[in-house]
């Protein structure tokens, strides 16, 4: 069963950075779902169930904070795990962080090994063997 991921930030650079950090994550079948700010994502969870939802934090429209507030209300996804991916690394922001119950935020640039790690721990996941011997695909822009 694919494991359903909503990848949230303003852009699509850095979406298409998370979506390939993951596959190289080979934790199997995945499906992606994409939006540009907070808004666009609980639009998303409306018709989607979500396994995990990675966010940005400054995003025009509804900000990442917002979000992460909107789904801890909701009963369908207050349980989802949440990966903050932010470039901000001030204490303000770590101190909001922390008050809006935020328990993973992993910080622009990152490494697809840290995203590998919180993946497995969040979801129990295992890491799929490759069925060859070819090497990694690596990230293209």
């Amino acid at each position: 069963m694919p494991i359903n991921i909503l990848v949230v930030d303003d852009s699509a650079s850095m979406r298409k950075v998370l979506r390939k950090s993951i596959q190289m994550c080979n934790i199997g079948s995945i499906t992606f779902f994409e939006a540009e700010n907070g808004q666009e994502a609980l639009n998303v969870l409306k018709g989607e169930w979500i396994d995990l939802v990675f966010t940005d934090i400054n995003m025009p429209v509804m900000d990442g904070f917002e979000l992460v507030n909107k789904l801890h209300e909701n009963d369908l996804t207050k349980n989802t795990p949440i990966i903050v991916v932010t470039s901000d690394v001030s204490a303000e922001n770590a101190e909001t962080a922390k008050r809006n119950n935020i328990k993973h935020i992993i910080y622009k640039p990152f490494r697809p090994e840290g995203i590998r790690d919180l993946l497995i721990d969040l979801l129990g996941l295992e890491i799929m063997e490759d069925d060859d011997d070819s090497e990694s695909e690596g990230l293209d822009f």
